[in-house]
This record gives C-alpha cells, structure tokens and sequence, in this order.
C-alpha cells in the first residue's frame, strides 16, 4: 500500500505538467488563428504618380498588420 501511494505522489506532477503544457498549447493555437485572419480594414497601398506606397486612410499599425497578412497570402504560409 505505501508504494502505490508513493507511485501516485510521484506520478502527479508529472500529470500537472502535462496537463500544464497542453493548456497553453491551445492558448499558443489561438492568438496564431487570430493573427492569421483577415484584418477588418483594407489597407491595400495605393500607388501615386511620384512612388508613394501607402494608404493615406490607414494608421501605421493597421497598414503594418495588412502588409504581414498580405505577405503571407502571397507566399502561401498560412
């Protein structure tokens, strides 16, 4: 009897661990699946007689998460 309680102590640990790792692997899954998604607003650069590439009606932020999103629909990493 004292060594499958000591065989149980021992296990549970390992089991938390585990348990521990999975959890924040569906975590890690989630903020990848959100950051793979479309973004709400086309910021689409427009091209203008002298270079300009940009989208006047994007913050930095936003043209930045379109130009990632776009970057990996081009190449085929999704």
């Amino acid at each position: 009897m004292p060594r499958t309680a000591t065989a149980v102590l021992a296990a549970l640990p390992v089991l938390l661990a585990v348990a521990t790792a999975a959890e924040a692997g569906r975590r890690h899954d989630g903020a990848h699946a959100a950051s793979r998604a479309k973004p709400v607003k086309d910021c689409t650069r427009l091209n203008a007689r002298y270079g300009y590439y940009g989208n006047p009606w994007c913050t930095a932020a936003e043209q930045e998460r379109w130009d990632r999103w776009e970057a990996r629909r081009l190449s085929g990493r999704r």
